[in-house]
């Protein structure tokens, strides 16, 4: 799930298939944790092009956390 959101840490929009290759992660569970993640409105999904960015506050949220 940190990968994911690393990822879209950015803002901008990352198709799942990136998402996939750059986690090393199947579609099925990078499709749970994009699901996970919506329902929590940490990301925001668009389902007829398969992508997802960062929610805004989400976002700054990251921004504001140091990371490890």
């Amino acid at each position: 799930m940190t990968a994911v959101l690393e990822i879209l840490r950015d803002g901008k929009w990352h198709s799942f298939e990136e998402i996939e290759q750059k986690t090393k992660t199947d579609e099925t569970q990078v499709l749970q944790i994009a699901e996970f993640l919506k329902d929590y409105n940490f990301i925001i999904i668009d389902a007829t092009k398969k992508k997802a960015k960062i929610d805004k506050n989400a976002k700054e949220f990251l921004t504001e956390t140091p990371t490890a």
